[in-house]
């Protein structure tokens, strides 16, 4: 077995999951540890390759984010990618996602192959749904292109461009918060966030995040809230918001983060070693049960 330890951590995912339902959460975090080592007993490797399952709707998020990253990266080195190019390589990803969830060559191993959650519940994708996921694709990326916020990238100086890694962490009285932002630039004695959506609007849900964005910036960059603004640019109704950030909602911010870890801790069956028992994690049936990758796990149906 690896020696990998599964240490306690908070994220706004993390935090979303926990809400939504315990027993999901406890699978999703400890049921799958060290699912991806074929040593490990069979329930917890069949919870990873569940685990790994994507809707067809997060899938499409996700390379849409990946394309305006290559778009953004090669803009960096000085080149400039033109729209009908972006498009070419969101294609590719969209045909080559829809032919690997296809081979059944997924286990939850290999990093290259994927599974959608639908083709696992056998839940078919029609061709006309297919049209109408890659239409909503190209719709996302052309509206960034053609959008004031791609304009005032691209007349940022790259040195002003603020160099963040794939994942984000920092410290809250020792506990680790991850966070992903997906691009910020320095404007003046300014910091700008930035974040693409591909989904519905969820206002409230923009703000917690952009905030405990703001206070990574701020605790990383030593940067006063009064400079920093956050926005949300939501690619698939082609729609920006500017969130407020000041002292107040910082605050606010950490005490939120502090008192969902105190809950979620509750639930531990060993705080310090981040032990966790199943029988702890209650199943909380509602309308998410029907698009959780869990099912099968829960319904005894594997």
């Amino acid at each position: 077995m690896t020696d990998f330890k599964n240490e306690f951590s908070w994220s706004k995912s993390r935090n979303e999951m926990f809400n939504e339902c315990k027993r999901k959460y406890f699978l999703y975090y400890y049921g799958s540890w060290n699912g991806w080592d074929n040593r490990e007993e069979d329930k917890t490797k069949r919870i990873y390759y569940l685990k790994k399952l994507n809707t067809k709707e997060i899938w499409l998020g996700q390379i849409i984010h990946e394309v305006i990253k290559y778009v953004l990266n090669q803009l960096k080195d000085g080149k400039r990618v033109p729209l009908g190019y972006a498009i070419a390589i969101l294609r590719k990803k969209f045909e080559e996602g829809f032919i690997q969830s296809s081979l059944k060559k997924y286990t939850g191993f290999k990093s290259k192959a994927h599974k959608f959650f639908e083709e696992e519940y056998g839940i078919s994708i029609s061709e006309e749904e297919k049209k109408e996921l890659l239409k909503k694709a190209e719709s996302c990326l052309t509206n960034f292109y053609n959008s004031d916020t791609f304009i005032e990238i691209k007349k940022i100086p790259v040195s002003d461009w603020i160099s963040l890694e794939e994942f984000l962490t920092f410290n809250l009285e020792e506990n680790r918060i991850f966070l992903s932002i997906d691009f910020a630039i320095k404007k003046g004695d300014k910091i700008i966030i930035y974040d693409w959506k591909t989904g519905k609007e969820r206002s409230s849900e923009f703000d917690l995040q952009l905030t405990c964005y703001a206070l990574y910036v701020s605790e990383k960059l030593g940067i006063s809230p009064k400079n920093i603004t956050a926005r949300i640019f939501n690619l698939s109704i082609n729609k920006e918001d500017t969130f407020e950030i000041n002292e107040k909602k910082l605050i606010e911010m950490r005490e939120y983060i502090k008192e969902n870890i105190s809950k979620m801790k509750s639930f531990l069956e060993d705080t310090k070693n981040n032990v966790a028992k199943e029988e702890k994690f209650p199943k909380e049936e509602g309308f998410y049960c029907s698009r959780c990758n869990f099912k099968k796990i829960c319904s005894g149906e594997w």
